[in-house]
């Protein structure tokens, strides 16, 4: 009897367990500044392990890698500027996580084009302008211990236009 007692809590305790690491990836999960950090030999070409900002010294920090995903789908990411040496510089955009893919989605923009858009609301419409652009694209693989694994997306070299059916 202490047997079977023993064996059933066993498979309770593995069964939670079990049921403990599929948690889904939540927005909340997302939250904060994430950084890459320098390293000799990445896992694969195209998975990158950011690190939450303030776990990682600013000497080894990748240049231009720091990303903020910030409440109210506002966002924060550093990219480099050609014409000015390429100086890293902070664009605000917004983002989105879409929990079924897992996809993550970084864009910016919206600012200006907003502002053309309420300046000159005809001209904009002829020109069939976009919303906001499509900036950094990855799929969430793992949260965890401060390390937010991703699989990027290939990179556009032409920003993406993005259409906004809610404005």
């Amino acid at each position: 009897m202490k047997k079977s007692v023993f064996l059933f809590i066993i498979f309770v305790f593995a069964g939670l367990l079990c049921n403990a690491q599929q948690n889904e990836i939540s927005e909340f999960d997302l939250f904060g500044c994430w950084v890459l950090e320098k390293i000799d030999k990445r896992p694969s070409t195209n998975i990158d392990i950011y690190k939450r900002c303030d776990a990682v010294a600013n000497k080894d920090v990748r240049f231009g890698s720091k990303i903020s995903l910030l409440a109210f789908n506002d966002s924060e990411h550093e990219s480099t500027n050609t014409y000015a040496c390429y100086t890293t510089i902070t664009e605000k955009g917004t983002w989105e996580y879409n929990k079924d893919t897992k996809i993550v989605s970084l864009y910016s923009g919206h600012e200006w084009l907003k502002e053309l858009k309420q300046y000159d609301p005809e001209e904009h419409a002829s020109w069939g302008s976009p919303e906001k652009f499509e900036k950094i694209k990855f799929r969430v693989i793992s949260v965890e211990n401060n390390q937010l694994t991703v699989e990027t997306k290939p990179k556009q070299y032409n920003k993406k236009l993005v259409e906004n059916s809610s404005e």
